[in-house]
C-alpha cells in the first residue's frame, strides 16, 4: 500500500510538472487580464545584450508568470482565502465592511513643487479660456473627488488615505485657477455641502454613481446659467424615467478581487420622459443612437462601461435643435455618465478622450468647432497633469 501511494504521489508530481507547462504552451495567448486590469507580458525580442545582462531571461520569466495555466484560478483561490481570513488589504485594495478603497503605502512626498506645477497648469487653462472667450464661448474646469477622498473617513486609522496630499493639490490648483481667472468647479466642496451622500459614489468602483453624476450635472448647469445667463434646458429628476439594472455589478475595484467582494452596488440609468431624437457618431462613424450598453442577460455582470459604451476617442450627439447651444466635454471615463445627461440640453454635444483621440490639440479643436460650452472633467489626482486630457496644446 505504501508502495502504491508513493507511485501515485510521484505520478501526480510528474503530471503537474509536465502537464502545466504543456497546457501553458498550447492555450491561446491572452493580451489583457480583465481582473487585474493590465496588459499581460509578451514574448521579448531576442538580443545578444539581453542574454549577456540577463534581462532577456527575466522578461521570459515574467511572460511565463503572466500566462501560466490555471493562473487566474490560483490567484482567485488566494484572494478568496485572504478575504476569509479578514485581511485589511487584499490585492492592493483596502477592504472595509462594505467598500473597497485604494491602498497607499506610507511614503514621504515632497510637496514643495506643487505650487509651481499648479501655476503652470493654470497658465495653460488660461490660454484655453481666452481662446474660448474670443468667440463668445464659456469654459469651466470641473474637478471631481477621488474615491479615496470621497470615502476617506472609511479608512482604518492605521492606513493612509492620502487625504493630506490630495488636500494640498486641490488647494494649490484652486488658488492658481482663481489667480488666472479660470472658472473652476470644485465638486469635492459641492458634495461636502450636500453631506457626501453614500450613494453618490460606488462602493466597489472608483467612479461616482449615476446619482453622483446627476448632482454634478445639475451643479454644472446652475453655474453656466449664473455666469452667462443662458437658459440651457435642465432635466429635473421628475423629467426622467429612472431604472436600476437587475444585473450584478462588477466594479473596477472588485475586479481586482475577482468579483469576490459582496456588494449591493447597482447601475442606474435614466431616460427623458419626453423623447429627444438624436444621432450618434463615434470616431467619425455613424453608430446606433444609444446612450447605454446593457447586458442582454439579467445574470450577466454590468459595470461602469454601461454609460456611453465605455471610453471612446470622439463622440458626437446631434439633436437637430439649432436654437440651443453646443457643448464639448473633455475627460476620461468620468465624463461617460455625465454625457448621458448633458446632451439633453444642447443641440450638439461633442466629447473627447485624449487617451484615445489622436486628432488635433484641444485648443485647435475648440477654435475649429467653437462650441458654446467647453467642459474639462478630471479627478483630483490629475489636476497637475498636462498630458492626455490635461493637454491644451
Amino acid at each position: 500500500m505504501k508502495y502504491v501511494s508513493r507511485i501515485l504521489f510521484i505520478g501526480g508530481f510528474l503530471f503537474a510538472l509536465f502537464a502545466i507547462p504543456l497546457v501553458t504552451l498550447l492555450k491561446p495567448v491572452e493580451q489583457i487580464s480583465i481582473y487585474e486590469q493590465r496588459t499581460l507580458a509578451t514574448a521579448p525580442t531576442f538580443s545578444g545584450q539581453g542574454v549577456w545582462d540577463g534581462s532577456y531571461f527575466n522578461e521570459w520569466e515574467t511572460v511565463l508568470s503572466d500566462h501560466i495555466a490555471l493562473r487566474d484560478t490560483m490567484l482567485k483561490a488566494h484572494t478568496r482565502l485572504d478575504l476569509l481570513l479578514g485581511r485589511p488589504v487584499v490585492n492592493q485594495m483596502v477592504t472595509t465592511e462594505d467598500k473597497l478603497l485604494p491602498f497607499f503605502s506610507f511614503t514621504y512626498w515632497d510637496l514643495s513643487a506643487l505650487s509651481e506645477d499648479a501655476k503652470k497648469a493654470a497658465q495653460d487653462y488660461q490660454a484655453l479660456n481666452e481662446a474660448i472667450q474670443s468667440y463668445g464661448g464659456y469654459f469651466l474646469y470641473v474637478g471631481l473627488p477621488q474615491h479615496n477622498t470621497y470615502f476617506s473617513s472609511s479608512y482604518p486609522e492605521y492606513l493612509d488615505s492620502r487625504q493630506w496630499q490630495t488636500t494640498v493639490i486641490r488647494t494649490e490648483f484652486s488658488s492658481a485657477m482663481a489667480e488666472a481667472s479660470v472658472p473652476f468647479l470644485n465638486m469635492t466642496e459641492q458634495y461636502q455641502a450636500m453631506g457626501n451622500p453614500e450613494n453618490y459614489y460606488f462602493k466597489t468602483d472608483h467612479h461616482y454613481s449615476y446619482l453622483g453624476a446627476y448632482a454634478a450635472y445639475q451643479t454644472i448647469l446652475e453655474i453656466i446659467h449664473a455666469q452667462t445667463g443662458w437658459d440651457i434646458p435642465v432635466m429635473e429628476k421628475e423629467d426622467l424615467i429612472w431604472e436600476t439594472l437587475p444585473n450584478p455589478f462588477l466594479g473596477s475595484s472588485n475586479r481586482k478581487l475577482y468579483g469576490l467582494f459582496p456588494t449591493d452596488d447597482k447601475v442606474e440609468i435614466a431616460y427623458p420622459k419626453t423623447e429627444i431624437p438624436f444621432s450618434r457618431t463615434d470616431n467619425g462613424n455613424p453608430v446606433p443612437a444609444q446612450l447605454y450598453t446593457i447586458p442582454e442577460q439579467e445574470d450577466a455582470t454590468a459595470n461602469y462601461t454601461t454609460y456611453m459604451g465605455g471610453d471612446i476617442g470622439e463622440t458626437i450627439l446631434q439633436t437637430n435643435r439649432p436654437s440651443l447651444k453646443t457643448a464639448l466635454i473633455v475627460g476620461d471615463s468620468f465624463t461617460n455618465a455625465l454625457e448621458t445627461l448633458l446632451w439633453t440640453g444642447f443641440d450638439e454635444t461633442r466629447s473627447l478622450d485624449y487617451r484615445h483621440y489622436k486628432g488635433e490639440s484641444l485648443i485647435d479643436y475648440v477654435q475649429t468647432y467653437q462650441p458654446d460650452v467647453v467642459l474639462i472633467v478630471r479627478d483630483e489626482s490629475l489636476y497637475l497633469s498636462l498630458e492626455g486630457n490635461g493637454a491644451v496644446f
